[in-house]
């Protein structure tokens, strides 16, 4: 089993305690995926506006994640620096990933948890799966079978 969001060499993976606030990375072994360490804190989000959700990795070595119930989307540097913001038309996005044939678009999910009746029509994207132009590449993810 390989981790689902790491870097382009295999040796380092991303993943978001969305119940902490915090984006965490671990040293993998690039021959295996597995951890090769205990996670450390990469980004803490524990105090910011909305909370951060899902991650994926550009080709650049960015962190995407989304940040639910703050409508954008964060980029993180590999020392752990917010290093870009773009706005999303849906106040809750929660999860992105990569994707066409070139990886240049950016599929990410969206949520109507928690919205009253009068947020949801405030918020006519919640609900949906989006299809965002942010002007970067992402990684293939790995594929693994799981229980094999």
């Amino acid at each position: 089993m390989q981790f689902p969001r790491a870097t382009s060499d295999g040796a380092t993976g991303y993943f978001v305690d969305t119940d902490e606030g915090i984006l965490r990375r671990v040293a993998l072994d690039p021959a295996t995926g597995l951890p090769a360490s205990a996670p450390e804190t990469h980004y803490d989000h524990s105090d910011g506006q909305g909370g951060i959700d899902g991650a994926a990795v550009d080709a650049e070595g960015l962190i995407w994640t989304a940040r639910f119930g703050g409508a954008c989307l964060d980029a993180y540097s590999p020392a752990g620096e917010r290093v870009r913001t773009v706005s999303v038309p849906a106040r809750q996005p929660t999860c992105p990933t990569f994707a066409g044939r070139d990886l240049d678009r950016l599929l990410l999910t969206t949520a109507y948890e928690g919205m009253d009746e009068a947020a949801r029509a405030e918020d006519p994207e919640h609900g949906r799966t989006l299809l965002v132009d942010i002007g970067v590449r992402g990684l293939l993810e790995p594929a693994f079978r799981l229980g094999a």
